[in-house]
């Protein structure tokens, strides 16, 4: 399990002993099943290299933007697989009798009644997991952390043995690939620039008669490698480039994972306090520190954005004010700079209203503007209408909850590892006074945090 700075004969040793410690504190006779966890703290772990190493096909990965905290966790204690939010109710009442630190992982599908493609079939409508394991990295410190379930009735000698035997399927940690990552053999787009033209044309035509004010449309970009594709690889290629963003990776059979560093927060939950913000409007960064402020003065100028930034802004603060006791925007407009592109952000805080529950925020908000459009049931029945693919995951909710905190980000900025397929998807806003053009070019700019990672063969 070590690099080279930690003892991992000791690390296991120790965290046994933790184990111990926390079944010896447990009712031997539980009336309720009960989620329990047991850490210690270590040093000198490689997360990524850790997540590589193991051979469980649950794997994942979460940092947050801006804020020194990531998470990666293997293996599963507890699996839910739904075709609805429900499935997040029935995780509330598992965490219930939880320990705070405990967190289920995943997501959902961007449309949950669009057709599903056979690539995107291991992750589900709804998807999320309990992992065995976890070492959380938070302000320089590590922790190494176990989970596990104790059921009425269950001997707590037998829960020991289940946990041990967890224990010794952990891998030593081998270092990460050093070579470069495989060249591209081939590169497929759907739609392609002519469709992409078409397809803008007749959403512009469904704004003229008011069917909608916005719809978002994306592509899919597919690259091909002549070897099948490493996802922590690309993950670590990934987060050595791209700063300022949510990163994450979502692994649920060995030849698929959803990777992603998306700067947009659906919404953060402490208790009854919620944080979310609105994401809209599009730049791509200048060659110079002059050309770089042109643009984002521009973007902040122009009409048009700033429409459609307004939009995001409203439909977010109307669908969260009947769940909350107060809304406010504590930021308004600024400009979030990531690596090839910059956008308009506001900032909002609210008080939550009692009996607020995770499932309902993510349905009030889930499509924003900035990735569905407005309103919001026209877009999405016009995006599962015109667009020649499944967004699956993209642009779709991902994240944690605990029983006291949720983080959700929306998940664009993403990719599909698939063997030796790498499936890159990119979205832009379509308003009155768009251009076909330019807004193919912004989904290629937006492409580039993947397509600048590979070289053609």
């Amino acid at each position: 399990m070590s690099n080279g700075l930690i003892d991992p004969a000791d690390t296991i040793k120790r965290l046994h002993r933790a184990l111990q410690k926390k079944l010896a504190s447990i009712s031997s006779s539980p009336t309720r099943s009960c989620l329990y966890r047991s850490s210690i703290e270590v040093e000198g772990f490689d997360l990524i290299s850790w997540l590589n190493s193991q051979t469980t096909s649950t794997r994942i990965f979460w940092a947050r933007r801006d804020e020194p905290l990531r998470i990666a966790a293997i293996g599963s204690v507890h699996h839910l697989v739904g075709s609805s939010l429900d499935i997040l109710r029935s995780i509330h009442s598992r965490l219930e009798s939880a320990e705070s630190t405990i967190r289920y992982y995943g997501g959902m599908r961007f449309d949950p009644d669009q057709e599903v493609e056979e690539m995107w079939r291991p992750f589900a409508k709804y998807h999320f997991v309990l992992p065995q394991f976890e070492i959380t990295q938070e302000d320089n410190r590590q922790h190494l952390s176990i989970n596990f379930s104790v059921q009425p009735g269950d001997d707590l000698v037998q829960v020991y043995a289940q946990c041990r035997h967890q224990l010794a399927k952990l891998t030593p940690i081998i270092p990460l690939p050093t070579e470069r990552l495989p060249a591209v053999t081939r590169c497929d787009e759907v739609p392609n620039q002519e469709e992409w033209t078409s397809l803008v044309q007749n959403a512009l035509m469904a704004i003229e008669r008011k069917e909608f004010e916005k719809i978002v449309l994306a592509g899919r970009t597919t690259l091909h490698f002549d070897q099948k594709l490493n996802p922590w690889q690309l993950l670590n290629s990934i987060l050595m480039k791209n700063g300022r963003s949510f990163h994450f990776s979502f692994q649920f059979q060995e030849d698929s994972a959803f990777i992603g560093m998306t700067p947009e927060c659906l919404f953060k939950r402490h208790g009854d306090l919620i944080f979310t913000e609105a994401v809209a409007s599009t730049r791509q960064r200048g060659m110079t520190i002059e050309e770089d402020e042109a643009l984002g003065a521009e973007m902040t100028a122009s009409d048009k954005d700033q429409r459609e930034h307004r939009w995001v802004k409203r439909m977010i603060l109307d669908r969260l004010t009947p769940l909350c006791k107060d809304i406010n925007v504590i930021n308004n407009e600024i400009i979030l700079k990531l690596t090839h592109v910059q956008h308009l952000l506001s900032e909002m805080k609210g008080e939550l209203r009692e009996d607020v529950f995770n499932e309902q925020i993510i349905s009030s908000l889930h499509p924003t503007p900035a990735v569905g459009g407005y309103p919001k049931k026209a877009a999405v029945k016009h995006i599962a209408r015109l667009e020649p693919m499944d967004r699956g995951w993209y642009a779709a909710p991902v994240g944690w909850m605990s029983k006291d905190e949720a983080e959700f980000a929306v998940a664009i900025r993403s990719a599909l590892v698939h063997n030796n397929l790498l499936h890159v998807y990119a979205g832009s806003g379509i308003v009155l006074g768009s251009d076909a053009l330019k807004e193919w070019e912004e989904n290629r700019n937006k492409a580039k945090n993947f397509m600048q990672l590979f070289e053609p063969s």
